[in-house]
């Protein structure tokens, strides 16, 4: 007879009135708001409460016990939306995670127990750490640590405790006084089982078990396995289908044409919920789009291509300040959709002793900020090409993720430029090129050149090696040139050639 496999060890996070916090995460701090369908109160907040309004009641009672009342309806859809997105961001604490309509999502916690910490501290850091996840994504959860999926949801959806935890075995006795509703039994089970007296977990624990196989079949087995503590099904992972966004309702508030503060401060909200989601999943943003819907039709959208991927909400509102900022739009904004169009992983970073983050986090800030200012096309990756005119042994492709921060240029219009960096460099190559050259008047005595003067500044030649002879390109444009390395006084090392056209000299590079 083959051995029971033992149940995993489960966090269950419940969000009590998940319609509710669903509209209240994606708005301003509200009055008095209920939940309705078909005209009925599901779900009301406190200030409602207070009023008198209950769960239960019609809208005509609500209205009539809250007249300032505002009423949205249920919407299933973007309820289990809002289950996946917090499932989506606590991705980065376990490598399972099931959702678990309709409020709640499961955590492989057996993970916590293999990091040689004692058992009970590595789960409550777990739990802890699922608490803070579930706050930034803008809810308030129930936890609860168990054997099995069965166990530790009815544990975080029942027992109205913020935490709880079960130790090992310990699962039926923590059950046996929750009412028997905890288990979510079907209709047709909980009826007669009530009819016969069974109100709690305990209670039925207690039956026989073949008696509830006999009259319900295999869901009368699994209940009375439950109720014991036991449920040894594996967690269903969950995969997100498509790149995450989120949106904040701004109706009520000031928009950008007399304050731009409310929608950076909300723009600041959905980035930190779309960044946090991106790290469950491994994902950096390396394109954002924010679209702002204005009162009472329209919208903008603003793309900000980023400069390398990354799950840095901090970094990413930098750019969207700028460009929130500067717009002038026709209407105030009523609402606003921050979503990702382009990501790419991001691999885990090894730090070495004199790394400093802080410097490649700015340099990614700056870039980023170029970027949102001068357009997508400002900035870009050089890639080696096999071409015999220097400026042009280069090709402009997409920054990408990984490479190095040297490699990010600007667009040639804008004057100075670094050489790209070839994987195996040919010798005495400088490190940037100038576009254009700039002209040089050579002086000296006797066929020796003693000085150079550039940008009308004299500068001594210190040591002179060449020349080097490139030329080709004859079926577009020819041309021959002599390349020399000059060390100048002042300037250090140069890259200048004769033109063999007409024999002047020109700047064209400096070493670094």
């Amino acid at each position: 007879m083959s051995r029971e496999r033992a149940p995993p060890r489960v966090l269950a996070i419940a969000v009590p009135d998940l319609p509710l916090q669903r509209s209240l995460r994606s708005r301003p701090p509200a009055g008095a708001l209920a939940v309705v369908s078909e005209g009925l109160v599901l779900h009301v907040v406190a200030v409602a409460r207070a009023a008198g309004v209950r769960p239960g009641d019609s809208l005509v009672q609500a209205r009539a016990a809250c007249a300032g009342l505002e009423v949205v309806p249920l919407d299933a859809a973007a309820d289990r939306a809002a289950l996946c997105a917090l499932a989506e961001a606590l991705l980065s604490l376990s490598p399972a995670v099931e959702v678990s309509p309709p409020d709640a999502v499961l955590l492989d916690a057996t993970g916590a127990r293999l990091s040689g910490a004692d058992p009970a501290e590595a789960e409550r850091e777990l739990a802890n750490g699922a608490l803070r996840l579930c706050a930034a994504m803008g809810f308030e959860g129930r936890i609860a640590v168990a054997d099995g999926k069965g166990v530790a949801l009815a544990l975080a959806r029942h027992t109205g405790r913020e935490r709880t935890r079960a130790a090992p075995g310990e699962g039926a006795r923590v059950l046996s006084s929750l009412p028997l509703a905890a288990l979510e039994l079907p209709a047709g089970m909980a009826g007669w089982l009530a009819a016969v007296g069974v109100e709690s977990v305990g209670a039925l624990a207690a039956l026989p078990a073949e008696g509830l196989a006999q009259r319900f079949g295999a869901a009368g087995a699994a209940a009375a396995r439950l109720a014991r503590g036991i449920d040894p099904r594996p967690l269903v992972p969950f995969a997100p289908e498509t790149f995450p966004h989120e949106e904040w309702d701004l109706e009520g508030e000031v928009g950008v044409l007399s304050s731009a503060e409310p929608v950076i401060f909300a723009a600041k909200r959905l980035a930190d919920r779309v960044a946090a989601r991106l790290a469950g999943r491994g994902l950096g943003a390396s394109r954002l789009r924010l679209t702002l819907r204005l009162d009472p039709r329209g919208e903008e959208r603003l793309d900000l291509p980023l400069a390398r991927p990354s799950t840095d909400a901090a970094a990413w509102l930098v750019p969207l300040r700028e460009r929130i900022s500067g717009l002038r739009l026709p209407a105030p904004v009523r609402a606003l959709d921050l979503a990702v169009v382009e990501a790419a992983e991001v691999p885990a970073e090894q730090l070495a002793v004199g790394d400093r983050p802080e410097v490649a986090r700015a340099l990614e800030v700056a870039l980023s900020r170029l970027s949102a200012r001068l357009g997508e096309r400002s900035l870009f990756a050089a890639e080696a090409a096999d071409r015999h005119r220097p400026e042009m042994a280069y090709r402009a492709t997409p920054f990408r993720s990984g490479a190095p921060p040297a490699t990010a240029m600007r667009h040639p219009a804008s004057g100075a430029k670094p050489l790209p960096p070839a994987p195996d460099p040919p010798p005495g190559r400088p490190t940037r090129l100038l576009d254009p050259p700039r002209p040089v008047v050579a002086t000296g005595e006797g066929g020796r050149i003693s000085t150079l003067r550039i940008d009308g500044v004299p500068r001594a030649v210190l040591s002179l090696v060449g020349p080097e002879r490139l030329a080709g390109e004859w079926w577009h444009e020819p041309f021959e040139r002599d390349y020399y390395r000059v060390r100048l006084e002042g300037l250090g090392e140069a890259w200048i050639y004769r033109d063999g056209r007409d024999g002047r000299l020109w700047l064209h590079g400096l070493f670094d």
